[in-house]
């Protein structure tokens, strides 16, 4: 897994840098730097995360271990954890499942081109001749790999991030009804148990519950502490995604594959931003 990681954020870094030197070459050409920026600038924020998460993992690994724990597996809750944990499942699914969607439209338009005897051009550095067939599909498919590469990889980092928010969430809810029945439990026990003092009951039933809830803020500040800089640059870059993705998307036939591609991008992009703002009010609000 490790080795992955690595892999992974070599190729992804030599793919930036490869569209750094297209952009500094193009700077003069608005439309082609338009192109390669909204990409180049997904890269970086997918770099960002990736360093975390390479950097970091024994600190993630650790958090998500808490989950294991018994305050966070009450019976009680037993039926919201399953619900959270289906609305987890969907989302990533859904989610991933439209990064790449927009990844296999963008490779459309270069085969189409390509068939039709029209000049194609990449939009990252290379000194290749890709008039050739071979190195036409090998460009190709290299840039469909680490695009998509990096697709997932986006998508799946802000879902896991989102979804420990989530199930901190949900531990809250769980906590707020427990705190809610506290006495009813309490009184429940002793006519278990006549010979525990009612008082007794009550005082170690707030204290998990005081418990529990150490143990979701600690989780929480342990999420804010791993992907605080990480969200940060994200939000910052963000935007800037947003503007050039629109100025590309501007001068796109709207009944086009590539209009849908777009519109599918600044799609993924705007949920990106929205899943943190989403989950963290939740958290809020809980």
């Amino acid at each position: 897994h490790a080795l992955y990681c690595t892999f992974a954020l070599a190729v992804t870094t030599v793919y930036l840098v490869q569209e750094c030197v297209y952009a500094y070459q193009e700077r003069h050409d608005m439309d082609k730097l338009a192109r390669v920026m909204f990409l180049l600038l997904c890269h970086v924020t997918s770099i960002s995360k990736q360093l975390v998460f390479y950097v970091e993992a024994d600190k993630i690994h650790e958090m998500v271990a808490a989950f294991d724990l018994a305050e966070y597996n009450q019976r009680r809750g037993a039926a919201q954890l399953r619900d959270t944990a289906r609305s987890a499942r969907r989302l990533l699914r859904a989610y991933s499942g439209t990064a790449v969607l927009t990844c296999t439209l963008w490779i459309i338009f270069p085969v189409l081109y390509y068939v039709q005897g029209l000049p194609v051009e990449f939009p990252f550095w290379t000194h290749l001749d890709h008039t050739r067939p071979l190195v036409f599909v090998l460009l190709l498919m290299y840039s469909y790999y680490v695009t998509t590469l990096v697709g997932i990889a986006n998508t799946t980092m802000d879902a896991f991030i989102g979804t420990v928010l989530y199930q901190c969430k949900t531990q809250l809810r769980i906590l707020r009804i427990n705190f809610e029945t506290l006495m009813e439990r309490a009184q429940d026990k002793v006519n278990e148990d006549p010979s525990v003092p009612y008082d007794v009951v009550l005082s170690k039933l707030f204290l998990e519950c005081l418990h529990h809830y150490e143990q979701i803020s600690k989780t929480n500040k342990r999420l804010q502490d791993i992907f605080g800089t990480a969200i940060l640059v994200q939000f910052g870059i963000g935007g800037w995604i947003l503007c050039m993705a629109a100025y590309k998307l501007i001068s796109l036939n709207v009944l086009s594959i590539e209009f849908a591609s777009m519109t599918l991008f600044i799609t993924c992009i705007l949920t990106e931003l929205f899943l943190y703002c989403y989950y963290g009010n939740e958290v809020t609000v809980e």
